[in-house]
């Protein structure tokens, strides 16, 4: 994959389109339920209002996740844009950052495109993904193969019951 100078890619305003398979994203394997598909990019180099370089990235595509009520298929659609302040390890050592609201990284001459897509998508995932009310197998009353109805599922359904 791409290895760019960040700063020179801001300055100059390149931009870099491309894709990515899932199966290449490895720390993003533990939250998906297959590994089919890829997601589509695009970075930007630029400058904010007040001239800092920035990059700006688009990611797109579609995840399976795994709901974490049922353990099935979950069709995540992935739209993010997100941009990023590049900022010197100075400036972060010194305590200058003083915009609380701006996502930023550390400016790279050799920054790994794959890597930083990677990251930005961790960071946008659900914690517990799950599947709208009533659209879950366990919703349904289906429940997987070898899986213990919990006491509390039980109770619930007692509950529903006396109503």
């Amino acid at each position: 994959m791409a290895v760019i100078d960040s700063l020179e890619f801001a300055r100059t305003e390149q931009t870099l389109r491309g894709s990515l398979p899932i199966p290449g994203l490895a720390r993003l394997q533990d939250s998906l339920h297959d590994h089919l598909g890829q997601v589509e990019f695009a970075v930007k180099g630029g400058a904010d209002a007040r001239r800092r370089p920035v990059l700006t990235l688009d990611i797109g595509g579609t995840l399976h996740l795994r709901c974490q009520r049922c353990l099935g298929l979950l069709e995540y659609p992935l739209r993010l844009t997100n941009t990023l302040l590049l900022v010197s390890r100075a400036e972060v050592e010194s305590g200058a950052l003083d915009d609380g609201d701006v996502e930023w990284i550390i400016a790279s001459a050799e920054l790994d495109v794959a890597s930083l897509i990677e990251d930005e998508i961790i960071l946008s995932l659900p914690y517990a993904p799950r599947h709208g009310q009533g659209r879950c197998t366990q919703d349904s009353g289906a429940v997987p193969e070898n899986t213990r109805v919990s006491a509390f599922a039980e109770l619930a359904a007692l509950k529903k019951d006396l109503k």
